[in-house]
């Protein structure tokens, strides 16, 4: 036994030398860069070196919020197909990016499996069986139908407690006529407060109360959601309980007040005695889901789940695409104008503009937020795994296991399937259902986002009602003009960063905007 234990000191102390050491580490990259250049199933497909080799650099670009700007230029640069990991290719064709999108036999990359901050819930889930229960119980809460009787409520704490800061602003304003505002901050909050109050059972009013609690319960959850996506260790006890304890305890904190939501409802739901005087808002859709198919509900706790997944996906969404749409505008003066004589001309001051109202008689208005979410959509990338016996697309063969990334600012900037893909031109989606549906921000088919009419219940009626009620103009000190333009000659956005969503980087300085009221 001496005799071994000695042998293997010995050994040990020869392969710890400094000589032998660089030596292992030289032959396993000679290795590596060998099999990725000669028997890797993606040697033949283009990319970067580095990228071949190693998931570092792709991890590097997404933990600096810049992989949207990433995949658009290797977009142009490869092609719409190219490496971004040893196994892991990033799709950019609209084509290939639907054909993946619109079957459950491409099941979410094991990403999403990464997240453990609730338990399994329609946005996260990987098992299809589980995501097409869960659609059929939630399907009848997001129909137009059931929408509209929530749409007093959307207005009330929408577009009314927009006007009612804005205006409260003006008052306060040095000059009493013209303020200066932070619109994506105001719209984060208003649609805080809209989804808050539909689905937590009472009225949420931040963006006047100035009670942001929600807000930054909301920010947190989706920081931990993206660090335990890309870094599975940021889900162990040592980052709970210590590194990162802060930002865990507003995730608890946040699911505290989803419970207490549901307990407060179903307590206040055994004391009626009619079904006429149950509120109409989500909660109560989602207490009275049922598949029809199983005859399952759901139970308090995946209530609470839904609820609160539907407030962190739908509220950074639809208010950033806000915020998008009213940057671009005002880079391009003259849709700008347009979009203005639009509303102005169909309704008359002072008039409340709903849904059906904007469905009806502003077309453009609708095309210039389709071609906001087009040029800078707030979703980024969908990670998809390739099922059994892998899949060919453009020739290109992708086995079992590996993972094809649609990058969605890649396929709606795509040059082959969009004409002058970098320039915002609205007129593309006037009378063009094929540009609808070929533009992906909302995904499509199996996965296309629940919350879409409610988006679009949010979006519309939100801008229209600023642009008929306020004039907006830049303030003197903004750094992104019509007159600041890049090699192609169009206007320069201001910067984003891709953290779950994609979102102004300084909205603090560039989402700042001179408000005065419509004479």
């Amino acid at each position: 036994m001496t005799f071994i234990f000695s042998l293997l000191a010995d050994t040990l102390r020869v392969l710890c030398q400094p000589l032998h050491i660089f030596g292992a580490l030289g032959a396993f990259f000679a290795y590596k860069i060998f099999y990725a250049l000669y028997l890797s199933p993606f040697r033949n497909i283009p990319g970067p070196f580095w990228s071949r080799i190693s998931d570092l650099p792709a991890l590097y670009h997404e933990l600096r919020g810049v992989e949207p700007e990433l995949m658009i230029s290797r977009t142009e640069k490869y092609g719409s197909i190219f490496i971004i990991g040893p196994e892991r290719v990033g799709i950019c064709d609209p084509e290939i990016a639907q054909t993946l999108l619109l079957s459950h036999a491409y099941l979410k990359d094991k990403r999403y499996g990464n997240i453990v901050v609730f338990e399994p819930n329609v946005f996260l889930t990987i098992d299809p069986e589980l995501n097409k229960q869960r659609r059929r119980q939630l399907g009848p809460a997001m129909t137009l139908a059931n929408l509209r009787h929530m749409e007093p409520a959307i207005l009330d704490v929408g577009i009314k407690q927009l006007h009612k800061k804005w205006d409260r602003d003006i008052e306060q304003s040095e000059d009493g006529q013209k303020a200066r505002v932070c619109y994506q901050h105001d719209f984060m909050l208003m649609s805080f407060d809209i989804i808050s109050s539909l689905g937590f059972g009472q009225a949420h009013t931040s963006l006047t109360s100035g009670d942001t609690r929600i807000a930054k319960w909301v920010h947190s959850t989706l920081v931990v959601m993206y660090l335990q996506a890309v870094m599975p260790i940021f889900n162990s006890g040592l980052f709970r309980r210590f590194i990162a304890k802060s930002l865990y305890d507003n995730v608890d904190a946040f699911i505290s007040l989803g419970t207490q939501a549901v307990d407060n409802r179903r307590r206040y739901l055994s004391t009626l005695s009619t079904d006429e005087d149950k509120p109409k808002d989500i909660l109560q859709s989602y207490i009275e889901a049922e598949d029809p198919k199983s005859r399952i509900r759901m139970t308090p706790s995946q209530v609470v789940t839904e609820t609160i997944i539907n407030l962190l996906a739908g509220s950074d969404t639809s208010s950033n695409t806000l915020a998008w749409t009213i940057h671009l505008l005002l880079l391009h003066p003259q849709y700008y104008s347009r979009i203005v004589m639009e509303v102005r001309e169909a309704f008359a001051p002072g008039h409340l503009i709903n849904y059906s109202d904007c469905k009806a008689s502003l077309p453009f208005l609708e095309a210039c937020i389709y071609e906001a979410m087009r040029l800078v959509p707030v979703v980024t990338t969908m990670p998809r795994s390739m099922p059994r016996g892998g899949a060919t697309f453009n020739g290109h063969f992708i086995p079992e296991g590996y993972t094809c990334s649609i990058s969605i600012p890649g396929c709606n900037r795509n040059s082959e399937a969009w004409e002058n893909p970098h320039a915002f031109y609205p007129e593309r989606f006037l009378d063009s259902e094929a540009n609808r549906r070929q533009m992906l921000t909302f995904s499509v088919g199996v996965r296309v986002c629940p919350g879409k009419t409610l988006a679009w219940m949010e979006m519309l009626p939100t801008l229209a009602n600023v642009l008929s009620k306020y004039n907006l103009e830049l303030p003197g000190d903004a750094l992104f003009t019509p007159d600041r333009v890049d090699k192609k000659g169009l206007p320069v956005l201001m910067p984003g960063v891709a953290a779950g969503a994609r979102v102004p980087r300084f909205p603090e300085r560039d989402c700042v905007v001179l408000v005065s009221k419509r004479s």
